[in-house]
């Protein structure tokens, strides 16, 4: 293929990569979030006593700036015949030749003005990393499809997940070939399975977690900003007015409106969030991978090859199980702590995510993702293949739950009563409380909790107030343990956990020789393998 980039000479990102090299800098201060924080809580108390150390903060932004520009001075890149180069650093300097059929997908992100310029970000997601392995920032869009050409015909003659050569039909009706495997951006869109509508951002928004973060976040800056007594004041002064004389039942009204107002805006708040990041979410499906794109300001594509699924993990929150609706993620390798996080330049695993589904989609995509194996296998949580595990986890998860907060109730009382009578009842009325309630909650884990397994695979269910199932390939463990409490040893019970390259799934309280002989086959089935595992 004709390369109009391979001049032999060393090529620079456009000037709009110091925006990209200053919000790396950014996050890397961010990491350790409690040392941030400390630094700012101190230089906040010597700013009150000292006024001269506030230029601190504008001398502190010039130097994230100036980073960001050394940054991108020395970032040079090369797209040579066969290999991408790429050159960067200024005190530790690094150099990097990626070859084209080591490139399993190719990531986009493009902010609002990228769009504008025709300008890109582009990760290159390899088979033998754990994430981005190279990245090339504020590119043009047509090197970027160039790129995207050039890496489908790198990787053309390679095996798929399913054994089939990419590019060729597979001899799995369930594991369809569309396309020829090229990414979105040089015009080849694949098979469309979902796409999005405005409601599905209604539902993602209002299902979302960070609606307690945002409710939170809107109390402190009214707090901060004195909203509360100030701009509120009037109307508060006007309703005391109008209710003065009236009854109960109307100043109940007055209260509940305000409650409505304020659930509103935060509502609005996570909604517009919902919108911002999974405006026009579609997933397609092109040759072996599977490629999302999503986003109103910041457009962003992220591509996980089939080969490269570790986990599939389907969750189901309160609100979602009320739209019956569910979460999908496809983990891919990851890196665990201690296992170069910090490096300089490394960037995490994309990870594929659906955030809203129903479950015959949730189930479709298992079954092309995972391929041939898996067959018998469900992500739905209340699927009855699921067989629960012993009982006898119900008083194991009492006793975790239980005792630490009981005797944290403990000696508060003694410190509010002391040691007398009234103590010791106030005491054993907390701990046959807290004991129940514990048991409540533990009864509700061990109804969410349960496995299933076949030849190939194997799926746990867990939960407390929502459901989520961990679904894997025996062939991608790395590890497999077997733990035993002295209650489960009194009861012939065991822990059965599997370490993948994204992390571990648990499955608790089963018998012991059933966990043993799932170990056994687990390893076998993963040292017999022939088929790779990333």
């Amino acid at each position: 293929m004709l390369n109009p980039y391979d001049s032999g000479a060393w090529e620079r990102a456009s000037p709009f990569a110091i925006v990209y090299f200053v919000g790396k800098t950014v996050r890397t201060f961010a990491r350790n979030f409690v040392q941030l924080a400390a630094t700012f809580g101190a230089l906040a108390v010597l700013t009150e006593r000292r006024g001269f150390l506030f230029l601190a903060i504008p001398v502190g932004v010039l130097v994230i700036l100036a980073i960001g520009v050394v940054q991108y001075w020395f970032f040079r890149f090369r797209l040579g015949e066969d290999r991408i180069h790429i050159r960067q650093g200024f005190l530790k300097k690094t150099a990097l030749e990626l070859p084209y059929d080591r490139i399993q997908a190719i990531n986009v992100e493009r902010s609002v003005i990228d769009r504008m310029l025709g300008l890109v970000t582009v990760s290159l997601d390899t088979a033998g990393s754990a994430g981005a392995e190279g990245q090339l920032p504020s590119v043009s869009l047509e090197c970027a499809e160039w790129l995207g050409a050039r890496v489908a015909i790198g990787r053309g003659g390679g095996l798929g997940d399913d054994g089939a050569t990419v590019g060729e039909p597979s001899a799995d009706p369930s594991v369809e070939q569309e396309g020829d495997g090229r990414p979105g951006l040089a015009g080849h869109p694949g098979e469309e399975l979902l796409k999005l509508t405005s409601g599905d951002m209604v539902r993602i928004g209002l299902s979302n977690r960070n609606i307690l973060v945002a409710a939170a976040f809107l109390g402190a800056i009214s707090e901060a900003l004195g909203f509360v007594e100030e701009a509120l004041q009037p109307a508060f002064e006007s309703a005391e007015a109008a209710f003065a004389g009236a009854d109960g039942l109307a100043r109940t009204i007055f209260i509940a409106l305000l409650a409505v107002s304020a659930l509103m805006v935060v509502s609005s708040l996570v909604v517009g969030a919902a919108f911002l990041r999974y405006h026009n979410y579609t997933v397609r499906r092109e040759g072996t991978a599977f490629r999302s794109r999503a986003g109103l300001l910041t457009q962003k594509e992220v591509v996980v090859e089939t080969a490269k699924i570790q986990q599939l993990t389907l969750s189901q929150n309160l609100v979602l199980r009320w739209f019956r609706r569910y979460r999908l993620r496809a983990l891919p390798a990851a890196l665990l702590p201690g296992q170069g996080g910090d490096t300089p330049g490394f960037n995490f695993a994309e990870v594929l995510e659906v955030p809203l589904l129903k479950s015959p989609l949730a189930e479709e995509l298992r079954t092309r993702m995972l391929g041939r194996e898996g067959r018998d296998l469900t992500l739905l949580p209340h699927s009855p293949a699921f067989t629960r595990v012993s009982p006898h986890y119900i008083r194991a998860l009492t006793l975790r739950i239980g005792i630490v907060p009981g005797l944290a109730g403990t000696l508060l009382l003694l410190r509010l009563l002391g040691p007398t009578p009234s103590w010791g009842i106030a005491t054993g009325s907390w701990w046959l409380a807290w004991m129940m309630l514990s048991g409540l909650l533990a009864w509700q884990r061990w109804r969410r909790q349960g496995y299933v397994y076949d030849d190939d695979a194997l799926a746990s269910r867990s939960g407390l107030v929502g459901r989520k199932v961990d679904a894997f390939l025996f062939r991608k463990a790395q590890s497999v343990t077997v733990r035993r409490s002295p209650l489960q040893r009194r009861k012939g019970l065991a822990t059965l956990e599997v370490a993948l390259a994204c992390g571990a799934v648990r499955v608790p309280y089963i018998d012991h020789g059933l966990a043993s002989r799932l170990r056994d086959y687990i390893l076998y089935r993963a040292e017999s393998s022939d088929r790779r595992w990333h």
